[in-house]
């Protein structure tokens, strides 16, 4: 009988080698461990101990990546999808001076769209074509800009911290983590400007084509 695969719960990265990739089970967190055994006996892993959001300084949570469409351009009047990539980041370190890891999770999205509009989701968000969905079709992440303009979009992410020393199991962190990710600009025009601003010839992907 051939075993299926493991579900990945964190992606691992080469350009951030300080987060892994693990199996996640059966949905649970699988804590896993290539640390050292300390040589003397833990005396922070007790359950009494308070872990806070402070003492996560050797544990960075990395900016999530975002995305929009139609790409860096928007009509005045239709909405404009726009989705963040997060995921699960699981890095090891030292923490209250033990060997641990830090698992962060995010639980919240932020945007502001740049024309005094935010809106909060428990979810990133997706492409209209991975929600099986029309161009121009509203999403819990959209906006509609009313006006013609040039915005800053920006995004925060709220992470949601556990904590493992050794196999003393997954314990929650007090406090939550919020992430800038790299504000982008997104111009919006009017439906007939954007149309026939440039031949779709000349560039397949321009607004219209």
């Amino acid at each position: 009988m051939t075993t299926a695969p493991p579900r990945i719960c964190a992606n691992g990265d080469p350009a951030k080698p300080g987060i892994k990739t693990i199996p996640c089970g059966n949905g649970s967190f699988l804590p896993f461990s290539t640390n050292p055994t300390p040589t003397a006996p833990c005396t922070v892993c007790s359950p009494d101990t308070i872990v806070r959001v402070s003492d996560l300084q050797n544990f960075p949570a990395y900016p999530a990546p975002t995305g929009m469409e139609p790409g860096g351009w928007a009509i005045v009047g239709l909405a404009a999808n726009f989705w963040a990539g997060a995921s699960a980041q699981l890095g090891e370190g030292l923490l209250l001076g033990q060997p641990a890891q830090v698992m962060f999770t995010p639980t919240n999205y932020h945007w502001t769209y740049g024309d005094g509009a935010t809106t909060s989701s428990a979810t990133g968000g997706a492409s209209w074509l991975t929600l099986d969905l029309a161009e121009f079709t509203t999403t819990p992440t959209s906006h509609v800009y009313t006006d013609k303009g040039t915005f800053t979009v920006s995004l925060t992410v709220d992470y949601r911290a556990d904590y493992s020393f050794g196999d003393h199991g997954w314990r929650p962190v007090e406090g939550i983590v919020t992430v800038p990710s790299a504000p982008f600009t997104v111009v919006a025009a009017n439906e007939s400007t954007v149309l026939v601003a440039e031949d779709c010839n000349a560039n397949p992907r321009g607004p219209g084509c």
